[in-house]
Parts: C-alpha cells; sequence; structure tokens
C-alpha cells in the first residue's frame, strides 16, 4: 500500500476556519470614529465617559497635588521667587542709597534757571497763595454775619499762623536789613520775620481780637509768594504799573527792586465793586490803600528751618451783600511775568459777604 505524503494537502473538509478574535479584529476606522464594531460592543462598559470630579484640581488625592503642583514643586517656586523679590529689593534700596548720597540736603543740584521752572520763558516761575482757605480745593471765601461761620473761618487763618508764621523763641535768626540781606546769612540762619512783624497790636484790624476782620465782615486775606530756592527780584526798572502808583516815571534801573503786591477785581464789574482795599506790610503796618512790600532783603530762601516767608495782609471792606467778587491778586517786579492761564505771579479768589437769614418766631396758639 501506497503511503502518503503528511506535506500533502488536506481535503476542503478537513480546514477548519478560526472566527476572527473580538480582541484582534477591530478595524482602524472604527478607533477614529470613536466606535467600535457590533460584535465589541459587549466588551466595554456603556458609560465610557467617566468624568474626573472638578474639585481634583484644588487637590488631587491620588497624585497629592494642590492647584496641580506638588508640594516639592511649591517649594521650589516659593524659594524662587523669595530670592528674586529679595534681590530686586535690595537693587532698589542700592540705588535709593547711591542717590541720597549724591544729592545735597541743603542746595538742590538744579534751580530756578537751571531747572524746569524756566521752561519755554527767561524768568523762573514765582506762584503765590493765600489764606484763609478752610477748603483745601476751595478758593471762596465767606464772609458772613453768622458768628459760628466767623469762628470757623478765623480758626483756619489762625491754625496757619501757629504753624507756619510764628519763629519760636529758639529759632535761628537774625535781622535782615538793606546792609545785611539775607544772601549774606549764615547758612541754616533765617530772617526775623513773623506774624506779628505786620500786626503789633491788640487792636489791629486783623488782629486776632477782631477774628482777623471777619467779625466786622472786612476780612483780611493773607497773599504770599511761594517759597523758590535762590529766588530774588531781578533788576531792572519798576514795572509800568508801580510807576503809576507811586507817581514816578522813570526807565533808570533799580538794582536791589522791592516785590509790590496788588489785588483787584478779575472782571470790570468786580473792580467797580471792589474800591475798598487796604494793605498791612512789614513796611507799612499801618496800612496802605495803593499796595504792599516785601522788601528785597528777605530774599533769597536758602532752605532754613526757621524760615517765615514774608507776606501781604489785604483788608477788603465794603463789599457789596449777597455778590460774588472774583479777585486777583498779583505781584510785581522787574522780572515778574503773569500768565493767567498756568495762574504765575498771581493769585485768584472769590469773595461772597451774606447776612444770616432769622427765621421769626411764631408762637403757637
Amino acid at each position: 500500500m501506497d503511503e502518503k505524503d503528511p506535506r500533502q494537502g488536506h481535503a476542503s473538509s478537513d480546514i477548519h476556519i478560526l472566527p476572527p478574535s473580538p480582541y484582534t479584529d477591530v478595524r482602524k476606522s472604527s478607533f477614529i470614529k470613536g466606535k467600535l464594531p457590533p460584535e465589541n460592543e459587549e466588551i466595554l462598559p456603556k458609560n465610557k465617559n467617566v468624568e474626573k470630579p472638578r474639585t481634583s484640581f484644588l487637590y488631587d488625592p491620588r497624585r497629592k497635588t494642590l492647584l496641580g503642583r506638588s508640594s516639592l514643586n511649591w517649594a521650589r517656586l516659593a524659594l524662587f521667587y523669595t530670592i528674586f523679590y529679595f534681590c530686586l529689593g535690595m537693587f532698589f534700596v542700592i540705588l535709593l542709597t547711591a542717590f541720597a548720597w549724591m544729592l545735597d540736603r541743603e542746595v538742590p543740584r538744579y534751580y530756578n534757571r537751571d531747572s524746569t521752572m524756566a521752561v519755554r520763558t527767561t524768568a523762573t516761575v514765582v506762584g503765590m497763595g493765600f489764606r484763609p482757605q478752610p477748603e483745601i480745593d476751595d478758593s471762596l471765601i465767606r464772609i458772613t454775619s453768622d458768628p459760628h461761620q466767623q469762628i470757623r473761618i478765623a480758626s483756619s487763618l489762625r491754625l496757619y499762623r501757629d504753624v507756619y508764621l510764628i519763629q519760636r523763641n529758639d529759632a535761628k535768626i537774625e535781622e535782615c536789613s538793606e546792609v545785611e540781606p539775607a544772601s549774606e546769612l549764615v547758612p541754616g540762619t533765617a530772617c526775623s520775620f513773623n506774624w506779628f512783624h505786620i500786626v503789633n497790636t491788640a487792636d489791629h484790624p486783623c488782629s486776632d481780637n477782631n477774628m482777623y476782620g471777619f467779625k466786622n465782615e472786612e476780612p483780611c486775606v493773607l497773599v504770599k509768594l511761594n517759597k523758590v530756592y535762590g529766588w530774588t527780584p531781578s533788576k531792572g526798572p519798576l514795572p509800568p504799573r508801580i510807576q503809576d502808583l507811586r507817581n514816578i516815571h522813570s526807565n533808570k534801573s533799580v538794582s536791589k527792586p522791592d516785590v509790590y503786591i496788588t489785588c483787584e477785581g478779575s472782571n470790570p464789574a468786580d473792580k467797580d465793586a471792589l474800591h475798598d482795599v487796604k494793605y498791612y506790610s512789614v513796611g507799612k503796618p499801618s496800612g496802605s490803600i495803593k499796595y504792599g512790600i516785601i522788601p528785597n532783603y528777605y530774599f533769597p530762601y536758602r532752605n532754613a528751618p526757621d524760615h517765615v516767608q514774608p507776606f501781604v495782609l489785604v483788608q477788603f471792606k465794603n463789599l457789596p451783600l449777597n455778590r460774588l467778587i472774583s479777585v486777583t491778586c498779583r505781584a510785581w517786579e522787574p522780572g515778574m511775568e503773569h500768565d493767567s492761564k498756568a495762574m504765575r505771579g498771581m493769585v485768584a479768589f472769590q469773595l461772597f459777604r451774606s447776612h444770616l437769614i432769622e427765621k421769626p418766631n411764631i408762637d403757637d396758639r
């Protein structure tokens, strides 16, 4: 009998084809679309999209992270920013110390025409101020017959006087004059000048007893120049306005001119209503109806601790009732420039006089 070779092919009936495995025969396109063949749907659970709890971002107990960072990561981050901000702060302190060491505490490096105060002008810009000013952002001065309002306004001027216009008994001061001006003083020494150089008696119209004129509805307004280091009145002929007031007409240059203060209505109608003005200054404590004077020997200002800025008291009399009056005060000297927009060399405020209306008492019957 012939034996059959086992390597020969078997009959077709002996061949068995295994069914496709559900774990291997998965089409690629099904995974791309996110779907499985029907025969494999039972393998995966029905809830395919299992959402993580939202609080896991704040703290994940499995990874032990807080806001997505581990404790070691947070420690490294805190150490980095601590060193960074420490170095940044030390850099700022070093620069601040270097600048403070370079600058003089008594004399500014740039001032007057060498500073930005002389921008777009040939002269140093000098500003002015006034008191009383109960509200720092309000330029209205109320004159009233109400005693409570009078005390309130007078207290504002009294407080300013006590703080800025009185020199202590132990102050380092010297008498200034034409022969010994402020420019000849030892550094740190101020000219002897205070409130009582002008208001020298208790019966003065601007004294504390008269509530600085508010008691009689004739207010005294303090007008002054702002402190400008090293500024002195410029040489030259007097301004025409001052020449008219002094009844002199000369183009002769004045080597040491004084500073003159005048006040008038800002508008023609205000000028007509403001016709009774009196000036009290150190040169004329008894008063002048033309102008106030600040002598030249009180300048320049040199940052002395006990310095009192010279001023003029302007008293306004016979003010009309229930009428707002705008007042503009100007400083005059040969080099002074006036600019109404920037308020250079001038100051403006308003006066309003009113009476307290007393309500009649009606007896109930």
